[in-house]
């Protein structure tokens, strides 16, 4: 992956982080935004870590929270319409 697909994927990521975790009515509940939390420090980690010898282990966990996170991101999600549905009807 070219540096240039890297950089526009960390801004994308970070503008999402952003947004969930500042909502003035938040979709995501507390447990969802600290996984988002613990998965931007993993991500920022794994940045940093360029020489190491535990990057790799740090690029299992960042996907292994990636993949969590998605998944109760969408739990939320879907209870949060269900909810906003109730209210309009």
């Amino acid at each position: 992956m070219s540096g240039s697909a890297v950089d526009m994927y960390v801004f994308l990521f970070a503008f999402a982080a952003a947004f969930l975790l500042a909502q003035k009515r938040p979709m995501l509940t507390l447990s969802t935004r600290a996984l988002l939390a613990v998965l931007l420090g993993l991500a920022l980690g794994y940045a940093l870590a360029v020489d190491q010898w535990y990057r790799a282990y740090l690029g299992v966990a960042t996907l292994i929270a990636n993949a969590l996170f998605v998944a109760f991101a969408a739990i939320d999600f879907l209870d949060w319409q269900k909810k906003r549905a109730e209210e309009q009807g």
